[in-house]
């Protein structure tokens, strides 16, 4: 048992160790620095320019994540993608210091608030970036078995950097005060680029299309973008997937406003001294939570991947708002508004975020990068601005009750997404049995032990033989273990 849970805890393997550690280390740092900076940034925003202005926030940073998203896109398969690592944590840390010398320069003047919208725009665009980023990065670099044991292993990493950055923004808020927090993200920013110059060695990872010859100048460029754009947007299950991605944001960005709402009630005042009692409290609630959800993650999330299948954990979060906010509707108190608030502190990072990463696995190499900034970058991005101007109007009704109601009705519509992907997972899969493309069959082959739920009998049947040779013999082992061996006898004679 306890030999189990180690391996959860630590899944790398002979031949993982330094880069999935440095990996590690690195998601870490950048999450820890940023968390930092978004407290600060977060408490300055609230205090200064008012609670009730978080929704405006809400439209303008997804059309500056947009914008971001547009430009990894294009980026993506253009230059190398350590190198586009290194571009983002050398501008994260050149934009920090300029913001946190706006901060500075702000403070001796007694008109203008404009770096507040700035610093909040950046720290939030920053957090989502980085999953991006790191996504694109690492997610070509794995096959889809070595994915199922490591990407719940980063996604631990994100949840150490926010106990972290958490932790230090605490501790420091009474030294340094909220209103420098910038500055101390660039330094933990200026360390990552220092590591990753450093670093040697680090892969490119295979799906590259740096090799391929392309047509030169502007034209070209923006033609191959709407291409990829067009090849991400015609795949049936991206689509679908898209659509949970877009309810996850929407359904998400409603429980944190009604937890900024709370928050700043509970550290009524002005002055330094509310700003840094805020920032203290975000941090001491996200720091909490994120252990928990660093407890769940580490020793539940693996076995709950290999019992019940990538496609049926992804139920977890519909099925989680449909509860709150339901049992919110009925009655709205600080219990069901906590229930609400768990599924960004915990059920995403701990459940569904790992879970959803293992649904590229299914997607081919070529486009996998461009789906993930598609859509981690776009789709959440127009999920975060519906959910901004529904609480626009939610404020301008004064009816919460109504918000909550449609925020039910709308988690319900989720579940059905959910289920619906599940059906076109399940598909994805036995087609991927027999694709041309070598990676994809075995990454097929890989997850078809544990999507029993996915990919029924019926559709195993309907194979008739037709399984390569090359992955003939994996897919007999993810059948013997499901206890359908004749069925794969039956594809394979």
């Amino acid at each position: 048992m306890f030999g189990r849970i180690l391996r959860d805890a630590f899944p790398l393997r002979r031949g993982e160790w330094g880069l999935g550690l440095f990996l590690y280390a690195l998601l870490t740092l950048m999450v820890a620095s940023d968390w930092i900076g978004k407290l600060g940034a977060d408490s300055l925003f609230v205090k200064r320019w008012g609670v009730n202005y978080v929704p405006v926030m809400y439209i303008v940073t997804p059309i500056a994540m947009l914008a971001v998203s547009a430009m990894i896109f294009f980026f993506v398969d253009r230059v190398r993608r350590r190198t586009l690592l290194l571009w983002y944590v050398a501008g994260v840390t050149l934009l920090s210091v300029a913001i946190q010398g706006g901060v500075w320069i702000q403070g001796q003047l007694d008109y203008g608030w404009i770096v507040q919208p700035i610093s909040y725009v950046f720290a939030h665009g920053v957090k989502e970036t980085i999953y991006i980023l790191f996504r694109v990065y690492a997610g070509n670099l794995y096959d889809a078995g070595q994915s199922k044991r490591l990407f719940p292993f980063f996604a631990g990493s994100v949840l150490v950097g926010k106990i972290l950055g958490g932790a230090i923004g605490a501790g420091i808020a009474p030294l340094i005060h909220a209103e420098n927090f910038i500055g101390a993200q660039a330094v933990g920013f200026m360390v990552c680029f220092v590591a990753l110059v450093v670093y040697r060695g680090l892969p490119e990872g295979h799906g590259s299309r740096l090799a391929e010859e392309r047509s030169k100048g502007i034209a070209a460029s923006l033609k191959d973008s709407v291409d990829g754009y067009r090849a991400v947007a015609s795949d049936k299950m991206l689509r679908t997937f898209g659509v949970g991605v877009f309810f996850w944001y929407f359904l998400m960005q409603f429980g944190n406003f009604l937890y900024l709402v709370g928050l700043d009630q509970s550290t009524a005042g002005t002055g330094t001294g509310s700003e840094d009692l805020f920032s203290q409290v975000y941090a001491s609630v996200y720091t909490s939570s994120s252990l928990v959800a660093l407890f769940i993650q580490s020793v539940f999330t693996g076995a709950l991947l290999r019992r019940f299948g990538i496609a049926r954990v992804l139920f977890v979060l519909p099925l989680w708002f449909l509860g709150s906010y339901a049992a919110a509707t009925y009655n709205f108190n600080i219990i069901t508004a906590i229930a609400i608030q768990l599924s960004e502190r915990i059920v995403i990072p701990a459940i569904h975020r790992p879970a959803s990463e293992l649904v590229y696995s299914q997607v081919v190499a070529s486009i996998r990068p461009r789906a993930r900034a598609f859509l981690s970058g776009g789709v959440n991005a127009f999920g975060n601005f519906a959910a901004a101007i529904a609480l626009l109007a939610g404020l301008q009704l004064h009816d919460n009750q109504l918000l909550l109601a449609v925020a039910t009705g709308l988690s319900g519509v989720y579940l059905y997404n959910a289920a619906h992907m599940m059906r076109l997972f399940g598909r994805r899969i036995l087609e991927n049995l027999t694709s041309i493309e070598p990676d994809v069959r075995f990454n097929a082959a890989e997850i078809l032990a544990t999507e029993h739920g996915a990919v029924p009998e019926a559709l195993l049947r309907s194979l008739d033989g037709t399984i390569p040779a090359d992955v003939e013999h994996g897919v007999r082992v993810a059948l013997t273990r499901r206890g359908l061996l004749a069925v794969a006898a039956d594809a394979t004679e």
